[in-house]
């Protein structure tokens, strides 16, 4: 199976609709599910690409001990 990779502003729109549609914060290997299902990959891996966007303020994230990993959400 071929997964199409997403660049640029393709890719952070696609991470905005997955975590926005959930509707409660995700873990790293959740986005990436959900990612998968609709066959995209993120340029870089999933975690290293969530964690960027966190830094540039485009997500939220945090450890979580309860869900052992990151999560991840938006704002509304």
């Amino acid at each position: 199976m071929d997964y199409k990779r997403l660049e640029g502003e393709e890719a952070v729109d696609l991470i905005l609709s997955v975590l926005r549609a959930a509707g409660r914060p995700l873990t790293t290997r959740e986005v990436q599910e959900e990612t998968e299902k609709r066959m995209v990959r993120c340029p870089d891996s999933t975690a290293v690409f969530l964690n960027r966007l966190r830094l540039q303020g485009v997500i939220k994230g945090e450890r979580s001990k309860e869900r052992r990993g990151w999560i991840w959400w938006v704002e509304s």
